[in-house]
């Protein structure tokens, strides 16, 4: 019997001034609301269980309504709807993507899909083929419901998404058509069409880019610290995993092997991080929590403790958690950005070249320059490794 997932779907509504063209009567973008209508009562009595959130695109991308599966909530939030400027379907998947990815985070098994409705009199440009590679990369399924005229095809943008994401594709010339495919576009995606990125016999088909949607464990403050090494270390944290103070592979203290997860804040060694991600579906050092299911990553120096073969009485220090160390960061050129296969490791949101990008000379993380700005202000340090930034 095949296995029936649940599906996370944005929707994505043209609201730009094209849309309000009387060839479907009353007009375009009211078709394409009742089309939207017709997708949310349909998918919701197909899997009560699914979640949708809808999205609104002209000038500016605004959110009607963020994930539910309460149909009387999303359908109202369809009155929110209103005209603005050419459409930028660039920044509509950008929107889309980052509401995913926070979905992605907290639990897995799930389908990422994102649905367009438009009329395709969008802006185009490089950034859409760059924000599409990303969807692409991360396993999300992008479907389009194109109307208007027969002169609407002569770009077919959409349809060139779709067929790249794995989607499905639809052009419609009449009002009926488009209300109707409302309900053709709900129904769930084939399993065997569709790669599920969550399942051990998957493990090599994982999307690219999943890695870099897990969130690194948090590194204990200052303060927590101290705190923990007061009184010869009798208040330090026990592992959640191991449950130990001392980590069982390197006998490390939790003050200097220990961290939290950012979600639910387990503490757990990094060690006992990185066996766990090596028994788990994921890929390499990615994980979800134990506890709270978050999706998780340890730093790849880790693995290779763990990766040897090592007498678990001894000691061994953690590779890259030195408290003196220090680390360069360096500017990305702009003509290197797009080619930036990760996020950044502050804000934890991907990189859509607007501001200036640098990256961590010790561990490779990367950081939007207000991101670095401000963490530099607050710790002086890498989030991701804890090396001390210095600046020539």
């Amino acid at each position: 019997m095949e296995e029936i997932k649940i599906e996370d779907s944005v929707v994505l509504i043209d609201s730009s001034r094209s849309m309000l063209r009387r060839d479907f009567k009353p007009n375009r973008l009211t078709i394409a609301l009742k089309s939207v209508k017709n997708f949310t009562k349909s998918k919701l009595m197909i899997d009560p269980k699914d979640q949708i959130a809808i999205l609104s695109f002209g000038d500016i991308t605004t959110k009607l309504c963020g994930f539910s599966n309460q149909e009387n909530k999303l359908i109202d939030s369809l009155q929110k709807t209103q005209i603005s400027g050419r459409g930028d379907l660039h920044d509509a998947i950008a929107f889309a993507l980052q509401i995913l990815v926070e979905e992605m985070r907290k639990i897995g098994g799930k389908i990422p899909r994102i649905i367009i409705i438009s009329d395709a009199n969008f802006r185009r440009s490089k950034k859409l083929e760059e924000i599409v590679n990303i969807a692409k990369g991360l396993g999300i399924i992008i479907d389009s419901c194109q109307l208007g005229l027969a002169e609407s095809l002569r770009e077919n943008t959409l349809k060139q998404i779709s067929k790249l994401t794995g989607g499905e594709y639809g052009f419609f010339t009449n009002p009926k058509a488009v209300i109707n495919a409302g309900k053709s576009f709900a129904s769930k995606k084939n399993l065997k069409k569709t790669s599920d990125y969550f399942s051990p016999a998957k493990k090599k088909e994982m999307p690219p880019l999943i890695s870099e949607v897990a969130l690194p464990l948090r590194r204990p403050t200052i303060m927590e610290i101290r705190m923990m090494m007061n009184n010869e270390g009798s208040g330090q944290e026990k592992c959640q995993i191991c449950h130990s103070v001392k980590s069982p592979l390197t006998n490390s203290d939790f003050f200097s092997e220990g961290r939290y997860c950012p979600s639910c804040d387990r503490p757990m060694h990094l060690t006992c991080a990185a066996l766990w991600s090596k028994r788990t579906e994921y890929k390499k050092n990615i994980f979800r929590c134990p506890f709270c299911y978050f999706l998780l990553r340890v730093p790849s120096s880790v693995l290779k403790i763990v990766g040897d073969d090592i007498d678990q009485k001894k000691k061994v220090e953690i590779v890259g958690e030195e408290d003196n160390q220090t680390t360069k960061m360096l500017l990305i050129p702009d003509n290197q950005i797009r080619n930036i296969n990760a996020s950044c490791s502050y804000c934890h949101s991907i990189f859509l070249g607007d501001y200036n990008v640098f990256k961590c000379e010790e561990c490779g993380s990367y950081y939007h320059k207000p991101c670095l700005e401000k963490m530099y202000k607050e710790i002086g340090a890498c989030r991701y490794c804890g090396s001390q930034i210095i600046f020539e």
